[in-house]
């Protein structure tokens, strides 16, 4: 069924909306709960949810595969012929992969959510900011990331896709802005120094630390950074190897450059080559509109800035678990490297590499020499089942058996899936409410919800959300270390399938979990190791089940968790996806000699 014509809102940015009516709301990003005084009042309307379903998440699935392998060659020489290289693709994977594997599910999310509107809908105009060509180029993936939730860099978006698909069939009106150049209208988070006497002596610990380290740096040494091993076994890892133990960090500087808005044009014209795929046509279009100036303009600047970092020049291997994502210095020097010969290593980051449906081969698995596990293996040569790195070498059981209740909670995603993962975390915090409800007196009184702290949560408005409906909740915002909670509870509940779980069972801390929609986000291969735990009551289904289970157990704890079944259902889980290790450093020099 069609409406009448209605005028389309993209963002929750109200300089775009129109207070005439009919409205239509493209999605539920656009209605922040903060301002729901204002949008409830509207004779509005939201379009219908894009991509939820799951034979729809599996098609996008696959396209998104198939335009990868199409086109990043092409990316590949084109940036090799700008730059006057011959590098291969692991070379421009490492460097620009994880920006790129990112962008596909942007564009389909934001291209089919754009399409299912005008199909079902009747648009008559919409407003977008006017901005220059190349202005939605970020500078890094860093800032790229944060531009993907930024209400003015999506309504441009928006505008662009519907120009390239819809052309005079809809009326758009282009708004002023003083920023044209919309990237420099984001909102960094500001960084406010902790200048406590304890944070001041451990800084002139470190300095002076540093400052001795530096004088035994050899040019073979292997580089070693954010591990995610416990610092004091990765202290002893590298005096394993033979080197004085080095804290490194990236030694950052930022590239002060614009888009050549020329330059562009010439590189967008080249990569076009039309096809029936009307995805790809648009990508095409949008590629060097949307691709970091890091990457093109400032490529040699940032050759620059690798040159200057106090690190080895040949190292034997480079071993991370956490720079190959963010970290555009380290990228471009590690890709520098390994085409000298150096070896690369990286640990597994945190969970859902192995388990998760519909999941790009992640471009550190596939660039690695090594690509380390915390247990598991998938039979290929350079798989390597590791152990849990972030609980190494610590104590089991650090809880208290009277202690309290704690709910840990996950923030709204970045809107980087090719679904409306909007829609998806309404529903989910909905199922929080459930759980709750569903609670005896006694665990509901001892409960603290730990919020993620990320700027995400802040944009859903959790703390809001919360207090509107029960305003005697304790909640904890993020600050508190994870452990130091968990130290004082009984139980540790996580409403969703997480890092945190892994961490927790390897512990042997009483732990449940609870998530929706079954096993449809998990792979077929590991759903009878999750079976085991919903068989053992650890794993739920539903909030409800969650919950009464906490009742069941809430007056001891202990005595539920530590039966044989319960254990042994979690020593078999923990085996293939957090196996515990007794001598880490015997461990990594193993698995880093077997290369």
């Amino acid at each position: 069924m069609k409406y009448q014509k209605q005028f389309l809102i993209t963002t929750a940015d109200e300089r775009t909306w129109k207070s005439e009516k009919p409205i239509l709301f493209l999605g539920e990003w656009c209605r922040l709960y903060k301002r729901k005084h204002l949008w409830q009042k509207m004779n509005a309307r939201v379009a219908q949810p894009y991509g939820l379903d799951p034979s729809k998440k599996d098609a996008d699935f696959i396209e998104i595969k198939k335009l990868e392998e199409k086109l990043f060659p092409e990316i590949c020489s084109l940036l090799n012929h700008y730059h006057k290289m011959k590098q291969n693709e692991r070379f421009w994977s490492i460097v620009i992969g994880h920006w790129f594997q990112s962008v596909l599910k942007l564009l389909i999310n934001r291209v089919k959510t754009i399409e299912q509107c005008f199909q079902k809908e009747e648009i008559s105009h919409t407003n977008v900011f006017n901005s220059e060509y190349a202005s939605l180029s970020v500078p890094d993936l860093e800032s790229a990331l944060m531009s993907f939730n930024d209400d003015q860099w999506n309504n441009v978006l928006y505008g662009r896709i519907i120009k390239l698909i819809y052309k005079s069939n809809v009326s758009i009106n282009f708004l002023s802005n003083e920023n044209n150049y919309i990237y420099q209208g984001l909102k960094f988070r500001a960084y406010t120094e902790n200048n406590s006497l304890k944070n001041k002596i451990t800084k002139y610990a470190n300095q002076a630390y540093k400052k001795l380290s530096n004088k035994f740096i050899k040019n073979e040494d292997a580089f070693i950074i954010n591990s995610y091993l416990p610092s004091n076994e990765e202290f002893k890892l590298e005096i394993a190897l033979g080197q004085f133990p080095q804290r490194w960090k990236t030694l950052t500087t930022k590239i002060n450059l614009k888009p050549n808005k020329k330059l562009r044009k010439k590189m967008e014209i080249k990569l076009q080559k039309k096809s029936d795929n009307k995805l790809e046509n648009i990508l095409r279009v949008l590629f060097f509109e949307l691709l970091p100036v890091y990457y093109l303009e400032g490529l040699p600047n940032l050759y620059k800035i690798i040159n200057l970092q106090p690190w080895p020049t040949s190292p034997k291997f480079i071993f991370t678990s956490n720079n190959f994502y963010r970290d555009e210095i380290f990228k471009l020097w590690t890709a520098t490297k390994i085409v000298s010969g150096s070896k690369y290593y990286v640990g597994q980051h945190g969970n859902n590499y192995y388990t998760k449906k519909n999941m790009f081969q992640r471009i550190e698995e596939k660039t690695a020499d090594a690509f380390i596990t915390w247990g598991w293996s998938n039979g290929l040569p350079n798989y390597k089942p590791g152990f849990i790195f972030t609980t190494a070498g610590q104590k089991s059981s650090n809880y208290n058996p009277n202690g309290k209740l704690l709910l840990v909670e996950t923030s709204q995603s970045m809107r980087l899936q090719t679904w409306d993962s909007t829609v998806e975390h309404i529903k989910y915090f909905d199922d929080q409410k459930k759980f709750l409800n569903f609670l005896s007196t006694n665990p509901k009184q001892k409960i603290i919800i730990r919020l993620n702290g990320l700027q995400n949560s802040r944009r859903f408005d959790e703390v809001a959300r919360w207090h509107d409906f029960d305003k005697k909740l304790k909640i904890d915002l993020g600050k508190t270390a994870i452990k130091n909670l968990i130290k004082n509870s009984r139980l540790v509940v996580h409403s969703y399938d997480s890092t945190g779980i892994l961490e927790t069972l390897s512990n042997n801390i009483p732990t449940l979990a609870f998530w929706q929609n079954n096993f449809e986000h998990l792979c077929e291969k590991v759903k009878p190791k999750y079976q085991l735990l919903v068989d053992a009551g650890i794993f739920h289904l539903s909030a409800e089940s969650a919950s009464n289970k906490v009742n069941e157990v809430w007056d001891d704890v202990d005595a539920w968790w530590k039966q044989n079944f319960i254990q042994e259902a979690r020593k078999s889980f923990c085996n293939s996806f957090a196996k515990d290790c007794i001598n880490p450093t015997k461990s990594m020099i193993s698995i880093l000699s077997s290369k």
